[in-house]
């Protein structure tokens, strides 16, 4: 999944105007009549709900709308040069080089302007004698104005996926599993740590609301400042309402578990203060997933060491359905 890309975007340079005079009888320069010069196109940023990568901008990072034209003879006016619209998918953020945001982008057809066109510039049709006094020299009329530039940016595009429920624990604790039972999704699933290597979306349908579920990639410790699959996931947590934190009932030590990945919420909120954001605000469902995978008495250990911690726990194995219902009646409640 493509989520992080930088961009230089470049407007179009408005078209200079034109010198240019009447041919009239008897008169080698008539009165001027050179037409202006169109204004150079803009950039714009368009949200396009059927995207939901940023891979259009993988290989191709330089951007330009087109040059507005030279006005004619006649006062024709130059062309204006063609706006350069780029599709992006909902919850895109804009960002400047020195990481101010410009653009928060999350609605389907929203369309801003990041790059204005520069203007035409002015023909000679313009002049009247009284801009230059009587006695007025041939390069005096040949007068004319060039177009202006068009504005350029740098920009960083980041997308944080529009979710309201984000799967998050450690690798291999079973949360693309759950993602492929509680919706129609079908991410990648393998007995081994990191089979999800990019967030992977469903929607769960329950009791007549449609819920969009997010599987975010497993942390370890020091994921906020890069290890292992690193922070370029944690952003997509941001925007979920709720939090299922899955803990694999296998685990030696499920309460490590536990802070481990609640750590790793809290470091990466400190990158987060312009928005007085703290991931660990949001409502959690505590979850001990692979129950089928351990006996009576292994699970009741697990279970009991946990809610000393006075931790709420809901135990439920993706395999059986054990605990699903329960699970998705939570996710409801939590998100309404």
């Amino acid at each position: 999944m493509v989520d992080y890309v930088r961009l230089k975007l470049k407007a179009g340079k408005g078209g200079d105007g034109a010198a240019s005079f009447q041919r009239l009888p008897k008169r080698p320069m008539g009165p001027p009549d050179g037409g202006d010069g169109g204004d150079g196109g803009s950039v714009y940023l368009v949200v396009a709900k059927d995207l939901t990568t940023l891979l259009p901008f993988r290989y191709k990072k330089d951007f330009q709308a087109q040059d507005g034209t030279r006005g004619g003879k006649n006062q024709k006016k130059g062309k204006h040069g063609g706006d350069l619209l780029l599709k992006i998918p909902p919850g895109t953020k804009v960002t400047d080089q020195k990481g101010n945001q410009i653009f928060d982008l999350t609605k389907d057809g929203e369309k801003v302007m990041v790059v204005k066109g520069g203007k035409g510039g002015r023909g000679n049709m313009h002049i009247k004698r009284s801009d230059f006094g009587p006695k007025m020299s041939k390069e005096d009329w040949r007068w004319f104005e060039k177009g202006e530039d068009g504005q350029e940016i740098a920009i960083t595009l980041e997308l944080k996926l529009l979710a309201d429920v984000g799967l998050i624990g450690l690798p291999n604790a079973g949360k693309s599993t759950l993602l492929s039972v509680l919706t129609a999704a079908h991410p990648k699933i393998g007995p081994y740590p990191f089979t999800t290597t990019e967030p992977n979306l469903g929607v769960m349908k329950h009791k007549g609301i449609e819920i969009v579920v997010a599987d975010i990639p497993g942390l370890i410790e020091g994921a906020s400042r890069g290890k292992g699959l690193g922070d370029q996931f944690l952003r997509h947590v941001e925007r979920t309402q709720v939090l299922v934190h899955l803990v694999s009932a296998d685990s030696d030590d499920p309460i490590a578990d536990i802070k481990t990945v609640d750590n790793e919420l809290k470091e990466y909120s400190k990158n987060l203060t312009a928005a007085k954001q703290d991931l660990l605000d949001k409502p959690q469902i505590y979850i001990l997933s692979k129950i089928d995978v351990v006996d009576l008495e292994e699970f009741k250990n697990k279970i009991g060491q946990i809610k000393k911690k006075r931790v709420k726990i809901l135990p439920i194995s993706s395999v059986s359905g054990d605990g699903l219902e329960e699970l998705k009646d939570a996710i409801i409640t939590q998100t309404s």
